[in-house]
């Protein structure tokens, strides 16, 4: 009997100390915030920057090169198999044309950037694939590379600017409303506890000590299951990279508004359906090896979906209002029902193996902030992931690739 009632007293204690003691990894907004503000129907989004990004940024990169930093250097090099955990596998590197040809398909106010003007610009194209051993999920990405003809920052230039463009996509499920339109994570809080979780530590035994962070942390593992499950189990296991649909995973500004794109594909590309609790590696290079065997170029619709007052959900007790959650939550859903997307161009990859093997593509390096700033990412976990992504790439292609960082910036082979 006495164990039992410490075991309750334990517990009591366990619920009113995260009742009470709130959790570093959860995020506060003012009560101050400015109400929102539309304009003709849309949605401005507005950031809010925390005084700890800086610290959570360093604390983030350091462990995810300190992760890479375990693996045997060089261990990329010359072996087309490799897959380090938690990254991608690049599994084919193709080249062709990006063309926008209807920008009046945008109301005026948001033709800007890449949008201004109907116009062709070539590109190269990384399709790879990512498991994740942890969060237990596995998805194709696309990673496109443009030529622009004016200067853009870029996170790997030694001058900060080049003339390349960075679009990133992942999968998603097709039809309206499916899932893989949003990030798993909301914000880089979330992402800065799930470090403390692995390797084990005394870090870990403080996080679990809260169970605040325990909740926060199932609500992640839910969204990434309620996007894996249609992915792993539906149409999309059995379809090639060129016949599956890619989105944005997270807000973008265009001009005064908001914004997040998409390519859905303009063909089927069946395969064989990808076992994933095995390597996925083979099967996917396979599938692309034979995509460029048949020799049939890939056609993409590039689409936008601008954000509305009413595609946004209606703030609970505890969220800031609409502008700030459109901007600073990268797992919001938006309702396509409310704000369709809307093609605006089309991608179209050659189907052609001298092209995809004209350049080694380990050294090539991509950053969501590689972009025009009136189209620059949106949000917390946006701006963590600039720094990231870049500190993270350079110590990848250093380490495992054997490469100088930043060597193949402006030396794409762009197709002519």
């Amino acid at each position: 009997m006495i164990v039992v009632w410490a075991l309750m007293g334990i517990a009591a204690a366990y619920f009113l100390y995260g009742l009470f003691v709130r959790s570093p990894y959860q995020r506060q907004f003012a009560k101050d915030l400015p109400k929102d503000v539309v304009v003709d129907g849309y949605l401005t989004p507005h950031e809010v920057f925390d005084a700890s990004e800086e610290a959570m940024a360093k604390r983030i990169s350091a462990a995810f090169s300190a992760d890479t930093e375990c693996l045997a250097k060089g261990a990329g090099v010359n072996d087309p198999s490799f897959h380090e955990p938690h990254w991608s596998h690049t599994t084919g590197l193709l080249q062709g044309e990006l063309k926008i040809d209807d920008v009046t398909a945008l109301p005026e106010r948001f033709r800007v950037g890449l949008f201004a003007k109907n116009a062709t610009y070539p590109v190269v194209c990384r399709p790879n694939f990512t498991k994740d051993p942890d969060l237990k999920f596995a998805v194709s990405r696309l990673a496109v590379k443009l030529q622009f003809p004016k200067l853009v920052p870029n996170e790997y230039a030694t001058k900060g600017k080049a003339k390349e463009l960075d679009l990133l996509l992942a999968e998603g499920e097709m039809g309206p409303n499916g899932s893989g339109r949003q990030f798993f994570a909301r914000d880089a809080h979330q992402l800065d506890m799930a470090k403390t979780l692995k390797p084990p530590s005394l870090e870990t035994l403080k996080t679990l000590s809260n169970w605040r962070n325990i909740a926060m942390f199932i609500n992640v593992l839910k969204t990434v299951g309620k996007s894996m499950k249609p992915i792993a189990s539906g149409p999309s296991n059995k379809s090639g990279w060129s016949g599956k649909p890619y989105f944005s995973s997270g807000p973008y500004l265009l001009g005064d508004g908001a914004m997040k794109f998409c390519l859905t594909p303009n063909q089927s590309d069946p395969i064989s359906a990808v076992d994933l609790s095995q390597d996925p590696t083979g099967p996917h290079k396979a599938a692309m090896d034979n995509w460029l065997a048949e020799g049939k170029d890939a056609s993409f619709d590039l689409c936008i979906q601008l954000a509305t007052p009413d595609c946004i959900k209606e703030p609970s007790a505890s969220d800031p209002p609409k502008g700030v959650m459109l901007a600073e939550y990268c797992d919001l859903e938006w309702d396509e029902a409310k704000s369709p997307y809307v093609r605006v161009g089309q991608l179209t990859l050659r189907a052609d193996a001298a092209l995809s093997k004209e350049f080694n593509w380990s050294p090539l390096q991509f950053n969501a902030w590689n972009t025009l700033p009136e189209m620059r990412p949106l949000g917390q976990l946006f701006r963590i992931r600039k720094h990231v992504h870049r500190d993270h790439s350079n110590t990848r292609v250093e380490h495992i690739y054997d490469q100088k960082p930043g060597a193949m910036v402006g030396k794409c082979p762009f197709a002519s």
